[in-house]
């Protein structure tokens, strides 16, 4: 299969294209740095799993841009036990998160799908009781619903009014499809 183009994967549609994906994530990589122009540090706080392959293609465009100004520390979180089965949100710190952040600078939490926003608030009131004031959230989707969220991302390359299930670009269904390069919805 030709590099430039998405793959056709049985029950699975595109929804958005390889190129549309990295499209927003250039586009995003460009917000922020002009967000953050006056600063000199900013931590990243990708969520894993989810937000690893949107983290390390944002990071890349965020490196081409402004190199050596961004501090990067994962943490797991997650709300889904398996498809479609929310569950009370977890969150897991590494024990070298205090260390690998500067608590003076900006944090900017990057994910891929922002939906109820449970755990974002969780994760975000988290970050700020270690001490960092100013906590920001980048998505790739945000997905609007009719219940309204206690969080709006400053960062956001996707809005999307739909409860299809996704998959791609970190998204995934019972841990497969994380990798694809595209954003699919389930048919």
């Amino acid at each position: 299969m030709d590099q430039n183009t998405d793959f056709e994967l049985d029950g699975l549609e595109i929804l958005y294209s390889k190129h549309e994906v990295q499209s927003a994530v250039a586009s995003l990589a460009q917000s922020m740095v002009e967000y953050y122009d006056n600063l000199s540090t900013i931590n990243v706080v990708p969520v894993m799993t989810g937000g690893m392959q949107f983290s390390a293609y944002l990071l890349s465009e965020l490196e081409k841009k402004r190199p050596g100004k961004w501090l990067v520390s994962p943490i797991f979180a997650s709300a889904y036990s398996s498809d479609e089965v929310l569950t009370e949100p977890t969150i897991e710190f590494p024990t070298t998160f205090d260390n690998r952040v500067d608590l003076q600078a900006p944090t900017v939490v990057v994910d891929d799908l922002l939906d109820t926003g449970t755990t974002m608030m969780k994760l975000m009131k988290d970050i700020q009781s270690r001490g960092i004031q100013k906590v920001d959230l980048a998505v790739l989707i945000d997905r609007k619903r009719n219940q309204p969220k206690e969080i709006v991302p400053r960062f956001c390359g996707f809005q999307l009014k739909s409860d299809r299930w996704l998959v791609g670009f970190g998204m995934d269904s019972e841990q497969r499809y994380r990798g694809l390069e595209a954003v699919y919805v389930q048919i």
